[in-house]
């Protein structure tokens, strides 16, 4: 079960972030937060995710599944060993050591012609051991083109000592990644690692109405991006700022929020970095705000471009929208650069400051 660090990162809560000319009262951004905040014990500590393998039959009728053939060669315990390399060192990095997974095998749900991944999940679910904190679930089948490559959820926020059972936190993969006639002893964990991502209470950025990932910024829109200019690369990209926000891995001291009034000029350090000033909050409307970060091609974000600043568009009631050029979004603002967004002007130094200011 969960073991929680002994000193938590604080999390932002119901009160103006950054400097003398933070606003008094607490706005959108603080409202976003602080309705996420009872779910960051997801995000903290140790905790232990079990593995399961669902046996889809050759003769099964769920659409899902179609008529493909391929049945892959996983077991639970090989693939918790390929996990806990790979999928728990990307966690305990992207959150520099706050949130570090465990990954143990747990067993086989053999099912039935009819059942899809919704009766995959629920079987691992009520099969999972007390000490499961999360169940991550794979088929042996693929999914046919067109469908989505897998889901997860973040269960009950509420629920903090919990097991995986009574939670019902999972994530759940198709098989695809796992066809060694195309990866060998590689497979690609992106798929794996941004299912986990909402296990953990993240949504989507950039995401379309019919599930198009359009975005290569973040974990949580399309996962694959790296591999489009970095073949080898197996790892989803880092995740954008909202999302250390939302996990608690940002303190006070970390984030700027702008003077609605006026100008507000900072210098951003990377936000993938584990401390500075790494967020830049621009309030929109009652239900909205900006968001302001420096991404760097560095460690998980290496397959970008160029070093720059990212913009989202964030709803209070859900939705990320990256706002600066067009997919894949890695036109980055730079040394130089204006934009102006959602009623804000934003000015780039050639020394890397940004300037926002609110327009007439």
């Amino acid at each position: 079960m969960r073991r929680l660090p002994l000193l938590l990162v604080p999390a932002v809560l119901l009160a103006a972030c950054g400097g003398d000319d933070a606003p008094d009262e607490p706005t959108v951004f603080d409202a976003y937060v602080a309705e996420r905040a009872g779910g960051q014990w997801r995000a903290q500590g140790d905790e232990t995710v079990e593995v399961w393998v669902c046996r889809v039959p050759a003769d099964t009728t769920a659409a899902i599944y179609g008529d493909l053939p391929l049945r892959a060669p996983i077991a639970a315990p090989t693939l918790a060993n390929v996990f806990q390399q790979q999928v728990s060192r990307y966690f305990h990095r992207i959150s520099h050591t706050v949130y570090s997974p465990s990954f143990v095998a747990g067993g086989d749900v053999a099912l039935a012609a009819d059942d899809g991944p919704e009766q995959c999940v629920s079987a691992a679910l009520d099969q999972a051991s007390a000490q499961a904190d999360v169940v991550l679930a794979v088929a042996d089948a693929e999914h046919v083109e067109g469908e989505v490559g897998g889901m997860g959820s973040g269960g009950d926020p509420t629920a903090i000592d919990a097991a995986a059972g009574a939670t019902r936190r999972y994530a759940y993969v198709g098989a695809a990644d796992f066809d060694r006639a195309t990866w060998g002893d590689t497979p690609p964990l992106d798929l794996v690692q941004h299912e986990l991502g909402h296990a953990l209470g993240w949504e989507h950025s950039g995401v379309t109405d019919d599930d198009q990932y359009l975005s290569a910024l973040d974990l949580m829109s399309n996962s694959a991006a790296p591999r489009d200019t970095l073949p080898d690369r197996r790892d989803a990209p880092d995740v954008i700022a909202i999302h250390r926000a939302a996990a608690g891995w940002l303190t006070d001291a970390d984030i700027t929020q702008a003077d609605p009034e006026g100008a507000t000029t900072v210098t951003l350090v990377r936000s993938t970095r584990d401390d500075g000033m790494r967020l830049l909050v621009l309030p929109v409307d009652a239900s909205s705000f900006l968001t302001v970060e420096l991404l760097e091609p560095e460690g998980y974000d290496d397959h970008l471009p160029e070093a720059g600043l990212a913009v989202h568009l964030v709803h209070l009631d859900g939705g990320i929208d990256p706002q600066i050029a067009a997919p894949p979004f890695t036109d980055l603002l730079g040394p130089g650069d204006t934009a102006s967004v959602s009623g804000w002007r934003l000015t780039v130094a050639a020394d890397g400051a940004v300037t926002a200011t609110p327009a007439p």
